[in-house]
């Protein structure tokens, strides 16, 4: 399923399946540089005919970090770096263009629509030359695998997310195993993203397999790639194209993907050991990388945002009323003028935890949390029995009021931001200790078990704003806590959320996501701060590739200019 999918650093990332460019002209090639909101109906790719690129060639691609796994349906593959080898390497059902309009795949489904609406049936027709890459056909029973995966009924699948797949209520074969039958329970809206990326069943049948046979390497393929080699000692991935791919030739040769620390990135481009870079929201990089021979800046409108998480389950986050008072004490509209001001975007703060300032749907949910009142917040943090003499830092019980900020090394944005707010919550009498985390073990030692207080990293969008923000928001079931990684719900949320999904008037559907998102700043779940910029530094030849927006990218069609 296209998911929100995080991302570490101030890149710009994933989930979103939404990654990509879209070749063949979708994009505008039209850079940005005023303060207004970027566009969400335009990318910036460098829009390239085919025709026009050089054939072969290796594109060289920055990672943050390496994947812990490569299943990306997994709850640890659920990562902007793991999307962005997937990508080129599985099928999806659906191609987006900048203005997030949904086209079918052809090279995997030469047709998929509705075939019923009481109740709801979509029907796919399997392209009869897609394949996995031991040789076997893709056919129905690869869907019928992965709904029965992803749809929580067995809970030794450990997902990132159930939803759509926990509304089919069954996945057929049709008229052959080239075509599969997909009826819902209830009419779902966003049906068109699911299975996306698509796992091959001979993997999605075993849970053991789900879990951990992706963890050092992706096991069976179906794209215009496929793996070559992985080092995981040298944080390495390389990807050729492949020879047995039935639809248009890779452009490339080879895709290397290379771990580089956030900070020495902007140093790999311009020293041409990289072809292009995601700046995110960091003013030292886009200085850095405007100053860079044969270097351009892409500018787009993603719907990716920045927020603070804060730990529902830690001993002094757990009352919501601390975390009410922490939440009135952080000015985000400074924390956004400082970070989005000096690159030149919407330095707005971002108020809704579901729709993007320049999304269809938005609107300010935060309450007495749009603006900071730092005499509220010492009222109430008076009121919950933290007490403070003078200036010092609170107390209750003896113990003090600290929290553990955690942020992943090499990232100066989370670095920045966190400062920000120890800075803040020091007014209160809120000591924040901030532990920087080696980056590839942020999400997966830290974050996912919750062995933080409060963290902040990037949530990438896709073009279903409302569906792929239900497993963020879903109340934890014991251990299953999908993305929710603050470990705060409630089942009104979450029967919101399904109505939400359920109706299909696009207007109707927004009035319930945002009564959803109230609840969701109610609960203090999460801070939002600013709509993350979609900014790469490109080599000017690179086509067909960098601010993506909304739009997904077809890996066959990157390539260089000549």
């Amino acid at each position: 399923m296209r998911l929100r999918f995080v991302s570490a650093a101030a890149t710009v990332a994933a989930a979103a399946l939404v990654l990509s460019a879209c070749g063949g002209g979708s994009g505008s090639n039209n850079s940005s540089g005023n303060g207004s909101a970027a566009s969400a109906t335009q990318n910036d790719i460098n829009a390239t005919d085919r025709a026009d690129l050089k054939e072969g060639g290796d594109l060289r691609w920055a990672l943050t970090g390496f994947p812990p796994n490569f299943n990306y349906n997994q709850l640890d593959g659920t990562l902007d770096d793991n999307a962005r080898v997937i990508n080129a390497l599985m099928p999806y059902a659906f191609d987006f263009t900048a203005d997030s309009t949904p086209k079918v795949n052809k090279d995997y489904f030469t047709k998929i629509e509705l075939t019923k609406d009481d109740p709801q049936t979509i029907t796919y027709d399997i392209n009869p030359k897609a394949k996995w890459s031991d040789g076997k056909p893709i056919t129905a029973a690869d869907l019928i695998s992965q709904w029965k995966a992803l749809n929580g009924s067995n809970p030794a699948y450990s997902v990132s997310s159930t939803t759509g797949y926990d509304q089919v209520q069954s996945v057929e074969q049709g008229d052959s195993d080239k075509q599969a039958v997909v009826v819902f329970k209830n009419p779902y809206a966003d049906w068109k993203a699911l299975f996306s990326p698509l796992y091959p069943a001979s993997t999605n049948d075993d849970p053991k397999v789900f879990n951990t046979g992706w963890t050092t390497k992706p096991l069976v393929t179906a794209g215009p790639f496929k793996l070559a080699s992985i080092d995981s000692t040298a944080q390495t991935i390389t990807v050729d194209r492949d020879p047995n791919w039935w639809g248009d030739k890779a452009i490339l040769d080879r895709i290397i993907y290379r771990v580089i620390d956030g900070d020495a990135q902007v140093d790999a481009l311009a020293n041409g050991e990289v072809d292009f870079i995601d700046v995110g929201p960091d003013v030292n990089k886009l200085q850095r990388a405007q100053g860079a021979p044969g270097v351009e800046i892409r500018r787009a409108g993603g719907p990716n945002f920045r927020h603070f998480t804060i730990n529902g389950t830690s001993p002094v986050l757990s009352d919501v009323k601390v975390r009410r008072a922490i939440a009135k004490a952080i000015d985000r509209q400074a924390i956004a003028t400082a970070m989005i001001g000096p690159l030149g975007g919407d330095s707005h703060k971002l108020d809704n935890h579901i729709f993007m300032r320049n999304q269809a749907g938005y609107q300010d949910n935060a309450g007495d949390l749009s603006k900071p009142d730092v005499a509220a917040a010492n009222k109430e943090l008076d009121a919950a029995g933290w007490t403070r003499q003078g200036e010092g830092t609170r107390t209750k019980g003896g113990k003090p009021l600290e929290i553990r900020f955690v942020i992943p090394s090499g990232v100066a944005t989370s670095a920045q931001e966190s400062q920000l707010v120890q800075s803040m919550l020091a007014k209160v009498g809120v000591k924040v200790n901030i532990q920087t985390v080696d980056t590839t073990q942020f999400f997966d030692k830290y974050i996912t078990p919750g062995d933080f207080d409060m963290t902040v990293f990037s949530w990438i969008g896709t073009p279903f704003p409302i569906s792929s923000s239900s497993s963020i928001y879903a109340e934890p079931k014991g251990d299953d806590i999908q993305q929710n990684f603050a470990r705060i719900g409630s089942p009104e949320i979450d029967k919101l959320f399904d109505d939400a999904t359920h109706e299909l008037d696009p207007k109707k559907a927004q009035e319930i996501a945002n009564k959803v998102d109230g609840l969701i700043w109610d609960e203090v779940h999460s801070l939002t701060l600013y709509q993350r910029p979609d900014i790469y530094a490109c080599k000017k030849e690179l086509a067909n590739y960098g601010a993506l927006g909304f739009a997904t990218a077809r890996y066959q069609d990157i390539g260089f200019t000549k």
